[in-house]
């Protein structure tokens, strides 16, 4: 069967698009979640692709979904491989490499538009708008190893959303082709009324009903100035309030994080004579930067810090990836047998102080340590990252702790009101708590699903939608 399905895509695309090399399917076989790197660790890989295919653009996806649906042949898109949720996982599938998608318009200045292909990384979409002075905004943890099509797939969020929004908020227009080779593209204007967006049913979408090929963004002149402010509370509920207070106020704060007393920590450990927490960092740019980063200061009724911490944040912010790697491969600080994992959630203001010292001093209880940093405010609440980590016996019970931490997780998340993700999406791992998070909408989109899936091919598993 694999062979007839390798000569089948080698016949659709030619032999130099398609790849059946060791090191290339198992490089896709898996995600960057803990359980997959775990089974990596543990030497039992996840089940890897009966073939790599690369496309090049629309048609050629098109072609690939097309013969994909008739054979009803499993697929799953692959961007940067960077979901922690087990969003890449199959079996008897192909996995779909949108490496090869990877232009980037010109900017459109009197806009402030560019388009770029699904496959555009992040350094790149950085470099290619930089030519012309303009970033995007979107600068998620794993800007670097991540791509545009992630980031819509996964209706991601980056660490400066606090000034220019989620991902969902750049989105000018997308293509995508879905299960059949139909493709779909939404029009690109500043607003429209003209009945439900097809477009937009793909954000978030995960890869269950369809492929995003390329996206119209919104971008924005890098800025002249920055200005920085820490400020640090005795209590964490005096963080988060104060979050809410710059989330509701007109100060447009670029940057925005409190972290809480373990947490900070953390963020400071390499630092001569660290301070204690909670901290709250914050960066603010553009037009009078400094006097709305005092305005800021006052507005918190905090302790003000040395601004050099949110320098350090700066310099450091995506640093937490290569620990992460080192500590699920068993060679970092929590030993051979680590488990260490991220859990983001979010609520409104008036849940949200609960929503926090719930799941702590439910998440506590089986973890040797649990932090948490408020990461991205609006003014009706804010996300919660908590990271959880624990030295284990062995790789059995490291698995276990997993799994104990996620059903806790969740389960506390719902009961004190809050949504049970932020920016990470749902993929496999958090499928079984999404029936109780939609309600009835569940089933809207599995009739989604059904109707333009209806041999269901796409990234099976993912969010739970083939569930009957």
């Amino acid at each position: 069967m694999s062979s007839a399905i390798v000569e089948a895509l080698t016949s659709l695309l030619g032999a130099g698009r398609v790849s059946v090399e060791a090191a290339d399917l198992e490089a896709h076989a898996g995600d960057w979640s803990s359980r997959a790197l775990l089974a990596y660790r543990a030497g039992d890989a996840p089940t890897s692709p009966v073939a790599v295919v690369r496309p090049v653009g629309a048609g050629e996806v098109g072609r690939l979904l097309g013969w994909a649906e008739k054979t009803s042949t499993p697929v799953v898109p692959f961007g940067g491989g960077s979901s922690v949720v087990r969003g890449i996982e199959g079996r008897g599938h192909i996995v779909v490499d949108l490496s090869g998608l990877d232009h980037v318009s010109d900017v459109d200045v009197k806009s402030r538009l560019v388009s770029a292909g699904a496959g555009v990384t992040g350094p790149q979409m950085r470099a290619a708008l930089g030519k012309s002075g303009f970033m995007l905004g979107h600068e998620p943890q794993s800007h670097d190893i991540s791509t545009v099509g992630g980031w819509v797939s996964t209706r991601a969020c980056g660490q400066l959303s606090a000034r220019y929004g989620g991902i969902e908020k750049l989105i000018a227009g997308l293509e995508a082709v879905l299960p059949g080779g139909r493709t779909i593209e939404s029009k690109v204007a500043p607003r429209r009324s003209t009945g439900p967006d097809l477009g937009a049913l793909m954000i978030g979408s995960e890869g269950t009903l369809g492929i995003v090929t390329r996206v119209t963004l919104r971008v924005s002149p890098i800025p002249e100035d920055r200005a920085d402010a820490c400020v640090r509370f005795d209590q964490m509920s005096d963080a988060i309030a104060a979050c809410r207070a710059l989330a509701q106020s007109r100060l447009a704060p670029t940057l925005v994080r409190a972290y809480d007393a373990e947490d900070s920590v953390l963020l400071t450990m390499s630092l001569n004579d660290p301070p204690a927490g909670p901290l709250l960092l914050m960066s603010f740019d553009g037009d009078d930067a400094i006097a709305r980063a005092e305005s800021a200061v006052r507005l918190t009724n905090g302790e003000r810090l040395g601004d050099s911490i949110v320098g350090h944040w700066w310099n450091n912010r995506n640093a937490a990836v290569d620990e992460y790697s080192r500590n699920m491969s068993g060679t970092g600080l929590l030993g051979p047998h680590a488990m260490l994992d991220t859990m983001e959630v979010a609520g409104t203001w008036t849940v949200l102080r609960d929503l926090y010292h719930s799941m702590k001093d439910h998440l506590v209880e089986h973890a040797d340590f649990v932090t948490c940093h408020v990461s991205h405010i609006y003014p009706d609440g804010a996300c919660l990252y908590f990271t959880l980590a624990k030295s284990c016996s062995d790789d059995v019970e490291a698995a276990a702790s997993s799994e104990k931490w996620w059903d806790v997780g969740m389960t506390t998340c719902l009961e004190a009101g809050g949504t049970i993700s932020h920016h990470h999406g749902i993929g496999r791992l958090r499928a079984p708590w999404l029936p109780e998070e939609l309600g009835g909408s569940l089933e809207v989109l599995r009739a989604v699903k059904r109707a333009l899936d209806p041999r269901g091919i796409m990234n099976p598993g993912v969010l739970g939608l083939d569930a009957r």
